[in-house]
């Protein structure tokens, strides 16, 4: 019994301490709405913020293109040729590629 009334009489003497440090613990670490918690969306909303900018900026580029496409049939057989390789009839394409090949000197010095 004199155990029990020694922790009694301890968390009187301290009830206002224990209130406050629960409380903070509840508010800061455990709760839905906690501390940690908020920093954790903040965070995930400022990668989404900028991913929504970087998309934004990506639909302007892609839409300034596709008003000159609009506009100018010619630039559609262009990029049509650049791109996707299309030719005319009776036409011969030549890709030159600008990727750097291991050449046999490369190869004997590795």
């Amino acid at each position: 019994m004199g155990k029990i009334n020694n922790i009694w009489n301890y968390i009187a003497r301290h009830k206002y301490l224990i209130t406050i440090v629960l409380g903070v613990l509840l508010v800061g670490v455990i709760d839905e709405n906690s501390f940690r918690k908020i920093i954790v969306l903040n965070m995930h909303k400022n990668e989404v913020e900028t991913e929504l900018r970087e998309a934004m900026e990506q639909y302007e580029r892609d839409s300034v293109r596709l008003r000159a496409l609009n506009a100018n049939q010619k630039g559609v057989e262009r990029i049509a040729r650049e791109r996707y390789f299309m030719k005319r009839p009776n036409e011969d394409i030549f890709v030159l590629s600008t990727d750097k090949r291991e050449t046999t000197d490369d190869a004997r010095t590795k």
